[in-house]
Protein backbone atom coordinates (compact mmCIF):
# COMPACT_ATOMS: atom_id res chain seq x y z
CA UNK A 1 0.00 0.00 0.00
CA UNK A 2 1.34 3.40 -0.96
CA UNK A 3 1.17 6.35 1.37
CA UNK A 4 -0.20 9.67 0.18
CA UNK A 5 3.36 11.02 0.20
CA UNK A 6 4.48 8.18 -2.09
CA UNK A 7 1.54 8.77 -4.43
CA UNK A 8 2.32 12.50 -4.52
CA UNK A 9 5.98 11.71 -5.29
CA UNK A 10 4.98 9.29 -8.07
CA UNK A 11 2.68 11.82 -9.73
CA UNK A 12 5.24 14.62 -9.34
CA UNK A 13 8.00 12.42 -10.78
CA UNK A 14 5.80 11.87 -13.84
CA UNK A 15 5.29 15.67 -14.11
CA UNK A 16 1.61 15.44 -13.21
CA UNK A 17 -0.31 17.82 -10.99
CA UNK A 18 -1.44 16.09 -7.80
CA UNK A 19 -5.23 16.25 -7.79
CA UNK A 20 -7.59 14.45 -5.41
CA UNK A 21 -8.98 12.44 -8.31
CA UNK A 22 -5.57 11.27 -9.52
CA UNK A 23 -4.38 10.49 -5.99
CA UNK A 24 -7.49 8.47 -5.12
CA UNK A 25 -7.48 6.50 -8.37
CA UNK A 26 -3.76 5.73 -8.07
CA UNK A 27 -4.31 4.68 -4.46
CA UNK A 28 -7.16 2.34 -5.44
CA UNK A 29 -5.20 0.84 -8.34
CA UNK A 30 -2.09 0.23 -6.24
CA UNK A 31 -4.20 -1.71 -3.73
CA UNK A 32 -5.88 -4.02 -6.23
CA UNK A 33 -4.67 -6.76 -8.52
CA UNK A 34 -8.05 -7.49 -10.11
CA UNK A 35 -7.51 -5.55 -13.37
CA UNK A 36 -10.72 -3.50 -13.10
CA UNK A 37 -12.68 -1.81 -15.87
CA UNK A 38 -13.29 1.95 -15.77
CA UNK A 39 -16.82 1.25 -14.51
CA UNK A 40 -15.46 -0.90 -11.68
CA UNK A 41 -12.96 1.82 -10.76
CA UNK A 42 -15.75 4.41 -10.81
CA UNK A 43 -17.92 2.31 -8.48
CA UNK A 44 -14.98 1.79 -6.12
CA UNK A 45 -13.96 5.46 -5.79
CA UNK A 46 -17.09 7.54 -6.47
CA UNK A 47 -18.08 7.87 -2.81
CA UNK A 48 -14.58 9.02 -1.84
CA UNK A 49 -14.49 11.65 -4.62
CA UNK A 50 -17.68 13.73 -4.42
CA UNK A 51 -18.83 14.99 -7.80
CA UNK A 52 -16.61 12.61 -9.81
CA UNK A 53 -17.99 12.31 -13.32
CA UNK A 54 -17.27 9.42 -15.62
CA UNK A 55 -15.74 11.90 -18.05
CA UNK A 56 -13.26 13.02 -15.41
CA UNK A 57 -12.53 9.40 -14.55
CA UNK A 58 -11.75 8.55 -18.18
CA UNK A 59 -9.53 11.64 -18.48
CA UNK A 60 -7.61 10.67 -15.32
CA UNK A 61 -7.21 7.09 -16.51
CA UNK A 62 -5.89 8.27 -19.90
CA UNK A 63 -3.45 10.63 -18.17
CA UNK A 64 -2.21 7.84 -15.87
CA UNK A 65 -1.78 5.45 -18.82
CA UNK A 66 0.04 8.10 -20.86
CA UNK A 67 2.36 8.68 -17.87
CA UNK A 68 3.04 4.92 -17.61
CA UNK A 69 1.54 4.71 -14.12
CA UNK A 70 -1.17 2.34 -15.39
CA UNK A 71 -1.42 -0.03 -18.32
CA UNK A 72 -4.46 -0.94 -20.34
CA UNK A 73 -5.20 -4.61 -20.83
CA UNK A 74 -7.59 -6.13 -23.36
CA UNK A 75 -8.65 -9.46 -21.92
CA UNK A 76 -11.99 -9.75 -23.65
CA UNK A 77 -13.27 -8.11 -26.83
CA UNK A 78 -14.67 -4.61 -26.39
CA UNK A 79 -13.54 -4.21 -22.78
CA UNK A 80 -10.54 -2.27 -21.52
CA UNK A 81 -9.17 -3.12 -18.11
CA UNK A 82 -6.52 -1.26 -16.13
CA UNK A 83 -3.42 -2.65 -14.46
CA UNK A 84 -1.08 -0.94 -12.01
CA UNK A 85 1.62 -3.50 -12.79
CA UNK A 86 3.42 -1.70 -15.60
CA UNK A 87 6.25 -4.21 -15.85
CA UNK A 88 6.24 -6.64 -18.77
CA UNK A 89 4.03 -9.58 -17.86
CA UNK A 90 1.31 -11.85 -19.20
CA UNK A 91 -2.10 -12.84 -17.86
CA UNK A 92 -4.05 -15.98 -16.99
CA UNK A 93 -7.83 -15.57 -16.99
CA UNK A 94 -9.88 -18.16 -15.10
CA UNK A 95 -12.93 -18.62 -17.33
CA UNK A 96 -15.10 -19.93 -14.51
CA UNK A 97 -14.44 -17.18 -11.95
CA UNK A 98 -13.25 -14.30 -14.15
CA UNK A 99 -10.20 -13.87 -11.89
CA UNK A 100 -7.11 -12.50 -13.63
CA UNK A 101 -3.64 -13.53 -12.54
CA UNK A 102 -0.35 -11.96 -13.54
CA UNK A 103 2.14 -14.35 -15.14
CA UNK A 104 5.79 -13.23 -14.87
CA UNK A 105 7.36 -12.27 -18.19
CA UNK A 106 10.12 -14.87 -17.96
CA UNK A 107 7.62 -17.75 -17.53
CA UNK A 108 6.72 -17.51 -21.23
CA UNK A 109 9.41 -18.07 -23.82
CA UNK A 110 10.22 -15.28 -26.25
CA UNK A 111 7.51 -16.17 -28.72
CA UNK A 112 8.38 -13.33 -31.09
CA UNK A 113 11.59 -15.15 -32.03
CA UNK A 114 9.44 -17.82 -33.70
CA UNK A 115 8.18 -15.18 -36.16
CA UNK A 116 11.65 -14.79 -37.56
CA UNK A 117 12.91 -11.77 -39.46
CA UNK A 118 9.57 -11.14 -41.22
CA UNK A 119 8.27 -9.25 -38.18
CA UNK A 120 9.93 -6.57 -36.08
CA UNK A 121 8.26 -7.18 -32.70
CA UNK A 122 8.66 -4.38 -30.17
CA UNK A 123 6.52 -5.90 -27.43
CA UNK A 124 3.89 -8.55 -26.86
CA UNK A 125 1.52 -9.84 -24.23
CA UNK A 126 0.05 -13.31 -23.97
CA UNK A 127 -3.31 -14.03 -22.37
CA UNK A 128 -3.98 -17.58 -21.23
CA UNK A 129 -7.58 -18.71 -20.70
CA UNK A 130 -8.58 -21.73 -18.65
CA UNK A 131 -9.42 -22.88 -15.16
CA UNK A 132 -6.99 -22.31 -12.32
CA UNK A 133 -6.13 -25.59 -10.66
CA UNK A 134 -6.80 -26.01 -6.98
CA UNK A 135 -3.67 -26.39 -4.89
CA UNK A 136 -2.74 -30.03 -4.45
CA UNK A 137 -3.22 -31.35 -0.95
CA UNK A 138 -0.38 -33.55 0.13
CA UNK A 139 -1.31 -37.10 1.01
CA UNK A 140 -1.30 -37.85 4.73
CA UNK A 141 1.96 -39.35 5.85
CA UNK A 142 1.61 -42.91 6.97
CA UNK A 143 3.14 -43.91 10.23
CA UNK A 144 5.83 -46.57 10.10
CA UNK A 145 4.62 -49.95 11.28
Amino acid sequence: MMTFTQIRQLLTKKHLKVTPQRAMIVDFMMQTDCHPTAEEIYEAVKDAIPGLSKGTLYNVLKTLVDANILNTVALEPGTVRYDANVSNHHHFIDVTTGEVYDIPWDKVQNLFKVLGEDYNVANYQVNFYGVKAEPQKSAPKSKPS
